[in-house]
């Protein structure tokens, strides 16, 4: 049977409001991050248009690859920018805390039935078989993140990229829009009615692990389990405060969280 701590049970609408300001750093060759949409550009008339019908109605499929470009992935944009959408960055954040924390009810992952080699390698996780037992009773990270039916504490912004490049990257025949390394975003996490416990594990969920605040690499977007060459990140505070300290230690000593190296 799970066990939560009491103080997690119910909410108080007193607590720490606040900005957190974050930097994400590409740190491996690549990062995509999908956006749904691909760009296909006819790159040869078809003037035969009408024999290559022909053809298809006799059962035989023509070759029609030398008259477009190969598929490319792009990636998103507002007003022109690049950007990693704030659901993005929480669904980072909420499946880190749902590994690391033995009272969360490990939602993200419930349905999923397959996973990679890789994933089971960098997550091995003795903890319970996932379960949800919302609402009967309020995990840890639903109580920070939300659930059906119970808001969030915490809001993410878009991570816009303000410094470094995109490139054009060929993955088996078709093109996926990547940031190279080097490049960085910005964003920002707002949040309310906070225990200062609760601050440590939002920390936490951002792969902040001790006094120094530095961040450990993370994985994120396309490809981070199938090639070492996508989706390694790094967060960093760039105004820390003392007071991030304490709360993460608290968080850690209370929490004892499981911690993984996800550089596989």
């Amino acid at each position: 049977m799970q066990r939560f701590h009491t103080q997690y049970t119910e909410r108080n609408s007193i607590g720490l409001e606040g900005v957190l300001e974050l930097e994400m750093e590409v740190v491996s060759d690549y990062l995509h991050v999908g956006s749904g949409v691909y760009d296909v550009e006819i790159i040869k008339p078809l003037e035969n248009i009408d024999q290559l019908v022909e053809t298809a109605l006799k059962g035989t499929i023509p070759d029609v690859n030398k008259y477009f470009s190969p598929v490319t992935h792009e990636m998103n944009r507002y007003l022109g920018k690049v950007i990693i959408p704030g659901s993005t960055i929480k669904g980072l954040v909420r499946t880190r805390l749902e590994l690391s924390i033995r009272d969360a009810c490990f939602i993200v992952s419930r349905n999923s039935n397959t996973s990679s080699a890789a994933y089971k390698r960098i997550f091995r996780n003795p903890r319970p078989r996932p379960t949800d037992r919302f609402p009967q009773r309020v995990c840890p990270v639903c109580d920070l993140l939300g659930n059906s039916g119970l808001a969030s504490k915490v809001s993410f912004s878009d991570f816009i990229m303000t410094q470094g490049k995109v490139d054009y990257v060929n993955v088996n025949g078709q093109y996926y829009e990547s940031c190279v390394k080097g490049s960085r975003f910005r964003g920002k996490v707002l949040y309310r009615s906070l225990k200062p416990i609760e601050l440590g594990m939002l920390l936490y969920g951002f792969g902040f692990r001790d006094k120094k605040l530095e961040g450990k690499v993370m994985l994120i977007g396309r490809f981070k389990y199938s090639d070492r060459r996508f989706g390694r990140v790094r967060f960093s505070l760039p105004s820390p405060k003392q007071e991030y300290v304490k709360a993460l230690e608290d968080f850690v000593r209370t929490f004892k969280p499981f911690d993984y190296n996800e550089e596989w």
